[in-house]
């Protein structure tokens, strides 16, 4: 796949994004008047739903770094984790806006344009079309799934004809949509067409418009989303299984095969995708440090003991002369509370100061992550990064532990083991692949027996006994670029937990342990809205459920599909 540049694009008429700052006389337009609607390609508008799902900043900045990787023990903040850190849920969550303006709504556009069109040409369209829908059932997917019930059916139809106050679909009736949407988009794309097809080309940064790749990605989609069921709704989950899984050639086989988004260093330029500050977290550095994790130094940075820091705190009288660079240079900040707060802890979260070449260089006890895995343009110090920005949506090692799980689960006649190693392997090959591209520092390149030897160490070797411990444990750090994704395998399974074989802390502020948030905290309904009878009709059914919680806004409650 080619580098898509993010730049701003001149002569796009991206109809139909209502863009911050617009006055509300223009959001009245834009969702009534569908004259408003330039006669523009419509595989521009697919380039642009794409580039508005993958540029949110905010969602990195407060979603990910801030909310969810700290939950999860990916990372903390430089001192640890503050007491009621859980509880912290303020400009959280980021996604739901996106898919009203942004997103559905250039994908919606996007099939209006080829309805306005001649027949004969609308039959050129297709193919597209199928694609565009596979995208837009991802995304309302991802809104939905810690959303719960969402506007859908009814939503973007307003400058077309439709309400201006859609109903809200339930989260169980959504995703059996959503599911027939894809599973109709796939077979679709199988069917030859007799009217030769206009391709998306680079307009689809992710597959530049290849049907078969977005058959994968298709069925790949379908799969993760009947993991969601497998909690509560089993018989449909296996419905959807056996159908995703009875082709294997219209299935992810290799890392190429990945639904992934490329971009050049800048496209992740911007402040909010810093993440500068975020520690490397000591439940997953002593694990993979323990079993010789060849993605520990893709993950995390060694920390600032190097020898040329400690020369420079020995000529400062900082460091006993003789004091030579530690073995071990990887080390995980505390997750609780507690314990980062603790005295005897203290010494790993005070940092030294060294002067080298003139500047003062921060020398910290702890690691921080590799923050160019996350942001390649991130200036170190030697100047900003050039790399490549990768952004997953499902990677092909995800696709593997899902075969493994439902094989160990007896759910399907696949080897567990096989699609184990299988997932391992690629989720370590694809953090090389990363780690090369966006030239992170500190790091060395997969090289020789380094997969094989991991996978032969005691506890990573795949034993049946703990098979389903072992699966979810390499599944989240496979996650470690998609953190919500590991919130999700976190509330699916249970796992990783604090006796699994990844085995994270009980988290604890005054001897108390913390809960974790399980959806996102809802905006509670104002009279005022136009659309107030139907999100309170929405809200009201969501409550039914034991599992709901307090109310709208308490984000430890649960969706539909996390059943308790």
């Amino acid at each position: 796949m080619k580098l898509l540049y993010k730049k701003i694009v001149l002569g796009f008429a991206f109809a139909g994004i209502v863009a911050t700052g617009c006055s509300d006389q223009d959001y009245v337009d834009a969702n009534t008047n569908p004259d408003i609607l330039t006669e523009v390609p419509p595989e521009n508008q697919f380039l642009s739903a794409v580039n508005s799902l993958e540029s949110q900043d905010f969602e990195a900045y407060y979603d990910l770094y801030r909310r969810i990787m700290p939950w999860m023990q990916y990372v903390t903040p430089v001192n640890g984790n503050g007491a009621n850190f859980t509880k912290n849920i303020d400009n959280f969550s980021q996604r739901y806006g996106r898919l009203y303006t942004g997103i559905g709504d250039a994908l919606v556009d996007m099939e209006k344009l080829v309805e306005k069109m001649p027949e004969a040409d609308q039959a050129k369209y297709v193919y597209m079309l199928r694609i565009e829908r596979i995208l837009k059932a991802y995304y309302a997917f991802y809104v939905s799934d810690i959303y719960g019930s969402i506007p859908y059916t009814e939503a973007w139809q307003a400058r077309y004809g439709g309400t201006m106050t859609p109903v809200y679909d339930d989260q169980q009736s959504l995703f059996a949509k959503l599911d027939g949407e894809i599973k109709e988009a796939i077979t679709t794309l199988k069917t030859t067409q007799t009217t030769p097809q206009t391709g998306l080309g680079n307009f689809d940064p992710y597959y530049k418009g290849d049907v078969t790749s977005w058959i994968k990605a298709g069925n790949a989609l379908r799969l993760r989303m009947a993991m969601r069921l497998l909690k509560r709704d089993q018989s449909k989950a296996q419905t959807i299984i056996n159908e995703v899984l009875s082709n294997e050639s219209d299935l992810m086989q290799s890392n190429d095969e990945g639904w992934v988004f490329k971009g050049a260093s800048g496209f992740t330029g911007g402040g909010n995708w810093n993440p500068d500050g975020l520690y490397a977290t000591k439940p997953l550095v002593d694990f993979m440090w323990n079993n010789g994790d060849p993605r520990l130094d893709a993950f995390f940075s060694p920390n600032g003991y190097s020898q040329t820091n400690i020369n420079a705190l020995i000529a400062t009288g900082d460091l006993p002369g003789g004091t030579t660079a530690p073995a071990r240079r990887y080390l995980g900040s505390f997750t609780s509370p507690d314990d980062s707060k603790a005295a005897a802890n203290a010494k790993y979260y005070t940092a030294r100061t060294a002067k080298v070449n003139g500047a003062d260089i921060r020398v910290d006890t702890l690691s921080l992550i590799q923050r160019r895995l996350f942001q390649p343009a991130f200036d170190e110090g030697s100047g900003v990064g050039t790399g490549v920005s990768y952004l997953p949506v499902i990677t092909y090692a995800e696709f593997c532990f899902m075969r493994a799980e439902l094989a160990a689960r007896g759910l399907t006649g696949d080897d567990a083991e096989t699609f184990y190693n299988a997932g391992v392997t690629a989720s370590i090959e694809w953090y090389n692949e990363v780690a090369v591209d966006s030239k992170l520092s500190d790091y060395t390149a997969l090289t020789g027996s380094q997969i094989s030897d991991y996978l032969s160490q005691t506890g990573i070797a795949y034993d049946p006994s703990i098979g389903l411990d072992q699966i979810a444990s390499q599944s989240f750090l496979n996650f470690f670029k998609q953190p919500a994704e590991g919130w999700a395998l976190w509330k699916r399974t249970g796992m990783p937990n604090t006796t699994t074989v990844l085995a994270l802390t009980d988290m604890k502020s005054s001897g108390v342990s913390l809960a974790i948030p399980r959806r996102a905290p809802l905006p509670l309904p104002s009279e005022t809205s136009a659309n107030y009878v139907n999100q309170k009709a929405a809200y009201d059914a969501m409550a039914k459920d034991a599992g709901f919680g307090a109310g709208p806004s308490d984000a430890f409650g649960r969706v539909w599909w996390d059943e308790q």
